[in-house]
C-alpha cells in the first residue's frame, strides 16, 4: 500500500513539472517579447503576424542583427513561443 501511495506521487508530481515546465517556458516568451521586442517597436507588430518556426527564427536572428539584447537561451525561449502562439 505504502509503495503504491508514494508510486502516485512520484507520477503526479513528475506530470505536474512537466505542464508547469510548458507555462513558465510561455511566460518567459511572452515576457521577453514584452521587454525586449518592444524596445524598438510595438508589441502589437510580432503580434499581428503569422510564421511558421523557421520564418520566426529567421526574423528573431534579423532582430538580434540589428541590435536585439537576446541571448542565445532567450532567443530559443522566444522563437519556440512566438512559433507556438503566432503560428499559420
Amino acid at each position: 500500500m505504502t509503495k503504491m501511495l508514494l508510486f502516485g506521487l512520484a507520477m503526479g508530481f513528475a506530470l505536474s513539472t512537466i505542464v508547469t515546465t510548458d507555462v513558465f517556458a510561455n511566460d518567459d516568451g511572452a515576457t521577453l517579447l514584452e521587454n525586449r521586442c518592444s524596445v524598438c517597436h510595438p508589441s502589437a507588430r510580432p503580434k499581428s503576424k503569422q510564421k511558421t518556426y523557421e520564418q520566426w527564427e529567421a526574423t528573431v536572428s534579423r532582430m538580434m542583427a540589428k541590435g536585439a539584447k537576446l541571448t542565445s537561451n532567450e532567443k530559443q525561449i522566444l522563437v519556440d513561443y512566438l512559433s507556438n502562439i503566432y503560428k499559420p
